[in-house]
């Protein structure tokens, strides 16, 4: 299935190649960025914290090209971490992502997202899933087209498929693929405000062996702008599951175990699936809020159902000074055969932008995390603190 989606994003990327000889406006960002900061507690642990020095080197590349009839957009990036105490964690992440769109016909339209990303566990699975693991590297390709028909002036019906695959270092963890095809119908109401949305979505993680689980998504909601500065995304609907497990994940004070059990464990469940997200803009003021509620598959060989609230304001005092604050709570039950466990995590941390010049910038920031495993009654707290330089070489033309 993962080479045939490949197939397909080649595809696409051959239309849009295809159509370089027209009139096009181009940019090429080349980037650097370098940083430093100190974390007090590396692996968010309950006990035994290690606190380290960490520096980082990003070189990135973003290029944008776009036509009348095709936008395409593609990021090439690494990012070296070097650790001062902990040499063992030394990494270099890469992140390359490429983006297309092509109108094949006035009431027919092609897209494509794709990446290939390595990076470590930790952090990163803490925002996907709402579970802090243990820093381990991680391989991930995902590859989504879509395709959208004009059926109406007003309707647009959206065909997607999306494949992801998982791989992770550490055998402890669970590698795993998950796919999701689903049908968005979109619909602008006579008010011109607001668009009526309906999305029915089937979504399918497979494990090693025979483990899987799968869900049928059905949810509604629409988008509704009230001013030029501000609108309302809300959806809401229903996830009916089913799982099926021939392993249970065994939990301890200090490591998660995935052994195999003489019997299935199967289930069909159906939870309740919320979006709600707002954001309102001012001259120098801008706030986002929201909330989610989902489910997602983790390296337990489980399924994580998340609650998260989420918020962020900036301010622009200047044009060269500008701050920002963002906040960040989840609520997680990590559900399988032989555990119901919950943890929470809140982060909350300001950030301040100085541009010195209009290529560089200056951006020190704090971050304060607060971890909570519900069901062992254990707290974790983390204090990070960093300064970071961006400079950029933005180059501009057209054709």
């Amino acid at each position: 299935m993962g080479t045939r989606a490949w197939r397909v994003g080649a595809f696409l990327l051959g239309m849009l190649w295809a159509n370089l000889g027209l009139a096009a406006d181009w940019s090429v960002v080349p980037s650097v960025t370098a940083r430093t900061e100190f974390n007090s507690n590396l692996a968010y642990s309950f006990t035994q914290k290690v606190s380290d020095v960490i520096f980082a080197v990003r070189p990135a590349v973003d290029v944008n090209y776009a036509t009348e009839v095709s936008l395409l957009q593609a990021h090439l990036g690494l990012n070296g971490l070097a650790y001062v105490k902990n040499a063992n964690l030394d990494h270099i992440d890469q992140n390359y992502q490429v983006n297309g769109q092509y109108r094949v016909a006035p009431r027919w339209n092609l897209s494509l997202r794709s990446a290939y990303i390595v990076d470590t566990t930790l952090t990163e699975e803490l925002l996907v899933s709402g579970l802090v693991m243990s820093r381990t590297p991680r391989q991930s390709i995902q590859v989504g087209p879509a395709v959208t028909y004009n059926v109406t002036e007003r309707l647009a019906a959206t065909f997607n498929y999306n494949f992801n695959r998982v791989n992770y270092q550490d055998p402890q963890f669970r590698d795993y693929t998950y796919q999701v095809a689903g049908l968005r119908l979109d619909y602008p109401l006579k008010n011109e405000k607001t668009v009526a949305v309906a999305n029915f979505l089937v979504r399918e993680t497979r494990f090693p062996g025979t483990d899987k689980y799968r869900s049928i998504g059905i949810y509604a909601g629409g988008v509704h702008r009230f001013t030029e500065n501000w609108d309302v995304n809300l959806f809401a609907g229903a996830n009916i599951s089913f799982l099926n497990f021939s392993t249970v994940v065994v939990a301890t004070p200090t490591t998660f175990a995935v052994v195999p059990t003489p019997t299935k464990f199967k289930s069909t469940e159906v939870n309740p699936y919320f979006n709600i997200f707002t954001t309102r803009r001012w001259t120098n003021l801008s706030l986002t809020a929201g909330f989610l509620r989902d489910e997602s598959p983790t390296a337990f060989s489980s399924i994580s159902e998340q609650n998260r609230i989420y918020g962020s304001a900036s301010y622009n005092f200047s044009e060269k000074l500008a701050a920002g604050l963002n906040g960040y709570y989840s609520l997680t039950t990590q559900t399988s055969q032989g555990n119901n466990l919950k943890n929470d995590y809140f982060s909350i941390g300001p950030e301040v932008r100085y541009r010195v010049t209009e290529k560089l910038s200056l951006l020190p920031g704090y971050r304060f995390g607060l971890r909570n495993d519900l069901t062992g009654n254990r707290s974790a707290t983390v204090h990070a603190v960093w300064l970071m330089a961006t400079y950029e070489f933005p180059i501009h033309f057209q054709r």
